[in-house]
């Protein structure tokens, strides 16, 4: 066709930062304390769901447990390194 591969390069970049902005407005839920434990339930269970079907409920419980455990109180971030199986 005629299209140098930076072209193809550049659409690719352009097409990327589209997602992104079309990524932001669809959040359909925002967590907004990261220290709730029904909060953090309900988004765990929908996480879970799509992969543990029927077990989102037991799952759910017991990974939010230790989530709610490893995150420290004045932190709104979770460190991944912090949960051990």
């Amino acid at each position: 066709m005629g299209l140098h591969p930076s072209e193809i390069l550049i659409g690719y970049e352009k097409a990327a930062k589209k997602c992104h902005e079309e990524l932001e407005n669809s959040v359909c839920y925002t967590l907004k304390d990261v220290h709730d434990y029904d909060e953090v339930l309900k988004c765990m269970k929908t996480s879970i769901a799509s992969k543990q079907y029927g077990l989102e409920d037991i799952l759910g419980s017991l990974i939010t447990k230790a989530c709610l455990y490893a995150i420290p109180k004045n932190s709104k971030k979770l460190n991944m390194d912090n949960i051990r199986v």
